[in-house]
Formats: C-alpha cells, structure tokens, sequence
C-alpha cells in the first residue's frame, strides 16, 4: 500500500562517495571528448521562471486514513556544469505509528537548466520497508546522452535533447500555458528509459483545503509501467493552480483496494510558512 505513495508524490513522488563521483565525471568527459557536438550546439532560452525559493507540504492518504508527509521545494540555484539551475527537492515518509509496519524515507533531487528547463542532474535515495536504491542521473543535452550511476554500476546511454526526470517534468509543467481539453507531450527519463510523456487537461475545479481554496487545473499524466516512479497502472490526476503560480495542491491514483492521495497542507508564500498543526510524519 505504502509502496504506492511516490507514485503520486513525483509528478511529487520519484552521498555518493567522493571515489565514486570521480568515476562519473571521468566516464562523462571520456565520452564527450568522443562525441562532442559543441561547435554546433546553442542552449534554447524558454524565457521562463520559477520561485527561486519555495516550500509546499502535502498529507498523504489512504482512502481517510492520513499515513504520511511529503514535501516539494526549490531551494535556490546552484551550478551543475557551469549552467545555473534550480535546485528541485522532494521527500516522502510515513508516519511513526507506520513505521513499524512500512517505513517509508524516499528523497528525489533535480537540478533543472534556469533557461532551456531541461533536466541537467537527478538524484535518487529511495528506501520503502526493507528496499534500498540510490541512483545519479547526468544529461549530456549537447550529445544526446546519459550517465546512470546505480551505487556504482555505470550505464552511458542514448536520451532525447532537453529530456526531463521525473521530478523535473513537473516542474517543467508548471512553466506551460494549460487549456482544458489540451494533451501536452515532452520527453521524460528515468533508470535507462527515455519515453514520451502525454498528459492531458481535463478540466478545472475548485479545491478547499487546509492551506486555503484553490481554482485549479486537473491534469491526467499518461501512466507507464517499468519506468521508475511511473511505473503503475490505472488512473493518475494531479491537480495545479491555474494561476500564475501553477503550485502543485493535490495528487490522486486509485489501487485496487481504495485510492491515494496527497494534498497541500501548508506551503511558503512568502518568508513564512502557514503550518499545519496535524500529526507529523516520522524523523530519521
């Protein structure tokens, strides 16, 4: 039942040594001293923006019953190879009283391109009950390609031009004029799979919720099996403002046995943040 939280938290919900991060950057500057195409290569310039700050938390739900956290956060810009980029962090946890049964810790970074609004790194440390999986994603948007480091194991492989992660392709969501009724298709990444990701608008509601009411749009990603977080079946909504702001306020998908939902509980609109004084998920 848990295991099905980070599929809505992505488009919630999807340290390496310093030894280990030396491999990666010397596998990707053998490979593009191979196949360097910057000559005649230009950045793309979507002439977009994000919060350079901000902070949203969502309750986590089965059916009514509340069994854990997530958070969504830009904290800032950073530099990933020279190009500034926002820095994307998301996490998931059950609560307490759950983690006796079905711990859940899972963090997802991304730093998406402040300009092209391309995924240039992604970062993954997912533990669910006794599983464990941390992977590194680098994009090489010049030649087409990714480095994926899976603890160790190197894979350098083909992808798409301006291609997304999963924690990206939301943000990335978030910079597009939406209409109800319209299908949006952009190319997203995650492990060793590149696809086409379709999402559909399907129309405009009005949510109350315990951070406020919000006029929004409701969104239908085209779920995908064996692809990282999107790997489900059945149905997916995802509900964005339809304000400038395009913020994330809640997330829903059905399971055969009821349904999970996650839904803003508090967020930083300003220097602040209105919190929420329900239970709190678990610490470490």
């Amino acid at each position: 039942m848990i295991s099905k939280t980070k599929i809505i938290i992505i488009f919630i919900f999807i340290s390496l040594n310093l030894y280990a991060e030396d491999i990666n950057q010397k596998i990707c500057s053998n490979f593009n001293a191979e196949t360097d195409n910057t000559v005649n290569f230009q950045w793309r310039n979507l002439e977009k923006t994000l919060p350079k700050e901000e902070k949203i938390l969502f309750d986590v739900y089965w059916k009514f019953v509340k069994v854990g956290r997530a958070t969504l956060e830009i904290r800032g810009f950073e530099y990933i190879n020279g190009r500034k980029a926002y820095h994307l962090y998301s996490t998931a946890k059950t609560l307490s009283l759950l983690d006796n049964f079905y711990k859940v810790r899972d963090e997802n970074q991304s730093w998406i391109d402040s300009e092209s609004f391309c995924s240039l790194k992604f970062y993954a440390d997912i533990r669910e009950g006794g599983w464990i999986k941390k992977q590194k994603i680098d994009f090489d948007h010049i030649n087409e390609k990714y480095v994926l480091d899976e603890q160790g194991e190197f894979t350098v492989g083909n992808t798409k031009r301006w291609v997304q992660d999963v924690l990206s392709s939301l943000y990335y969501f978030r910079t597009v004029n939406l209409e109800v009724g319209d299908e949006y298709f952009f190319d997203a990444h995650a492990g060793k799979d590149t696809w086409i990701l379709k999402t559909k608008v399907t129309g405009r509601e009005t949510l109350k919720t315990d951070a406020g009411i919000f006029d929004c749009f409701v969104l239908e990603p085209a779920m995908r099996e064996n692809a990282g977080i999107f790997k489900a079946k059945g149905e997916l909504k995802v509900w964005i403002t339809a304000d400038a702001r395009r913020m994330p306020v809640k997330m829903k998908t059905k399971i055969p046995i009821g349904s999970i939902t996650a839904e803003i509980s508090s967020y930083r609109d300003t220097n602040e943040i209105k919190e929420d004084k329900s239970e709190t998920a678990g610490n470490n």
